[in-house]
């Protein structure tokens, strides 16, 4: 009796422990499975530019936003382009600090309408990445994309004329950052 009740109680702390640890690793995971797949609007991130241009042609809007605790000034340079399926393009962002104090950020970006996303691939982008900015600093954030001409093979997406890129930065922490390099 006593070793049954031993077994018991060891799968039982089993179930839970593997339960807090998928309570916790599910979010990265989650997130690696967006990268890799564009699944949910997560655009890919590619390292080599498509090899075809066609002569297809779709409209991308860019949007900014910014936590609402944060003063910044974000915005993108162009708000929007019209380019050829397969093309490379690089478009600026300008991010400007608009307090006193050194701020460390990040941003999170998505791409609508979601389905767009598995064709929307980034050569270059300043996402997931930690920025420090300086007071009264303004940068200019490049992003270098393509979007793949099978988008317009898929059923799903053919129709689409138009997508819509947006990032939105968020405060690493509250911390003075001034001494950090």
């Amino acid at each position: 009796m006593k070793n049954k009740n031993l077994k018991i109680a060891s799968l039982v702390f089993c179930f839970f422990s593997g339960m807090f640890f998928l309570a916790f690793a599910s979010v990265p995971l989650y997130n690696l499975f967006c990268k890799v797949t564009g699944y949910g609007g997560t655009p890919k991130l590619v390292e080599l530019p498509s090899t075809y241009i066609s002569d297809k042609t779709i409209k991308v809007r860019f949007n900014a936003d910014v936590s609402k605790k944060l003063k910044l000034y974000f915005q993108p340079i162009e708000r929007q382009i019209i380019t050829k399926l397969g093309k490379s393009n690089t478009v600026d962002y300008e991010i400007v600090n608009n307090t006193k104090k050194d701020i460390l950020i990040t941003s999170t970006y998505n791409i609508t309408p979601q389905k767009a996303g598995l064709y929307f691939n980034k050569l270059d982008c300043f996402c997931y990445e930690e920025k420090k900015v300086l007071a009264g600093e303004k940068v200019i954030l490049p992003v270098t994309f393509f979007i793949s001409p099978e988008i317009s093979n898929d059923p799903n997406t053919k129709e689409l004329r138009s997508v819509t890129l947006s990032y939105t930065f968020f405060s690493v922490n509250n911390l003075n950052v001034s001494n950090l390099n």
